[in-house]
């Protein structure tokens, strides 16, 4: 086992002593990664096809896979059992039929089941009721476990957070105001430079994406699989928001920045680009230990408000990151949960200045007296700024 693999062991055994669990059956593919390190890409796409681990103290992991995922699973982690069950009749059945000859005789039975969806969970209701046992809901202790990094994980985090924040950079280096162009080949041209760095492009989850011009009056909440992206060009003084989630060890970056194709800011980008600066500072002063995500939130909202900063209403300012590009504790009005030391968010900036939305995103570490800027290479107090020309 390496030192990750023994954090995240630790963590979940004391999930099982807390509550006094015989198994804990875990269903959902994040949490599943989380407690195994077995990491199957395609399984976003294949929700026909079930996975389940059962953890028990001081016990390999037992993981049930479909037939056709068994060697891929075996090659991820040597530490596991692995049970197949074969596609030849109902996938569902077949996987839930071995979970529960598995745990036939456990009486404290822990789940994520809040986390799949509700035929599913019903399911797994059913079966621990008619083995006699008693339903222990899990789901909440496996985030909160998660949102809590450990020391390998936050060494993870940092890595893959500043080789994307590198590879941004480094595409912007290319840009030269007269020469266009598109938001298809920005978008390509972001995964290429990750790539350059070592970075694990996944296929369905690792995203990119360029919105440039008026575009960015449009801008969606996160970048699409695939790293889809519109067919239109810059224009010189053109703004350029550059979107880059990536994989490395298993853990994920959720990077935005923003160039310029210019070697100067007009008037509005200028003011625009001061309030995300403004609002990342205002994120950085509320954000401590302690105080609850709603707190800081409306706090933040409240400064915002007045520094004459227009943020989107019900926006969330930032989430967490980790063994998924976006997961919970979230910064936003109906989140209760309390902010605690190691907490790795991503700072959400995004701005409104008269027709266009501006988005800047900072991944933070949170320690007991400070929140920690952990994807600078460049600080980022100012855009990227093309070359005029060449």
């Amino acid at each position: 086992m390496n030192n990750l693999e023994q954090e995240i062991t630790q963590k979940i055994a004391t999930i099982i002593d807390t509550k006094q669990l015989d198994v804990l059956i875990i269903s959902d593919i994040y949490n599943i990664q989380y407690a195994t390190n077995i990491k199957i890409p395609c399984s976003h796409a294949q929700t026909d096809l079930r996975m389940f681990a059962l953890l028990k103290k001081d016990k390999n992991p037992l993981v049930v896979v479909p037939k056709c995922w068994e060697n891929i699973v075996k090659q991820s982690n040597h530490n596991v059992d692995v049970f197949a069950y074969s596609l030849k009749h109902d996938p569902l059945e077949s996987a839930i039929k071995i979970v529960f000859e598995k745990c036939s005789s456990a009486k404290r039975l822990g789940c994520d089941d809040e986390l799949i969806p509700i035929i599913i969970s019903k399911i797994i209701k059913k079966e621990i009721a008619e083995l006699g046992g008693k339903h222990v809901a899990c789901a909440d202790d496996i985030m909160s476990a998660r949102s809590r990094k450990t020391k390998m994980e936050i060494k993870h985090l940092k890595s893959i957070a500043m080789k994307t924040d590198h590879a941004i950079n480094g595409f912007y280096h290319h840009l030269i105001a007269d020469r266009s162009k598109s938001s298809m080949s920005i978008s390509e041209n972001l995964r290429i430079h990750s790539l350059e760095r070592d970075i694990d492009l996944e296929g369905y989850n690792a995203c990119s994406r360029g919105v440039i011009g008026n575009s960015i009056s449009n801008i969606w909440a996160y970048a699409p699989k695939f790293g889809f992206a519109a067919g239109d060009f810059t224009q010189i003084g053109d703004t350029i928001i550059a979107d880059a989630m990536n994989n490395e060890n298993g853990y994920w970056s959720n990077s935005t920045r923003i160039a310029i194709m210019s070697e100067e800011m007009s008037d509005e980008q200028e003011i625009a680009y001061k309030h995300l600066v403004e609002l990342r500072k205002i994120l950085c002063d509320v954000l401590k230990v302690g105080r609850r995500c709603c707190e800081v939130y409306k706090d933040a909202v409240e400064k915002a408000a007045n520094a004459g900063i227009e943020i989107i209403d019900g926006h969330a300012l930032g989430f967490n990151v980790g063994v998924s590009p976006m997961e919970g504790p979230f910064l936003s009005l109906g989140d209760q949960t309390i902010l605690e030391k190691n907490m790795i968010f991503i700072l959400d900036g995004l701005v409104k200045y008269k027709s266009l939305l501006y988005r800047s995103r900072d991944t933070v570490l949170l320690e007991i007296n400070e929140v920690k800027v952990i994807n600078d290479y460049k600080s980022w107090k100012e855009p990227y700024f093309a070359l005029n020309t060449i």
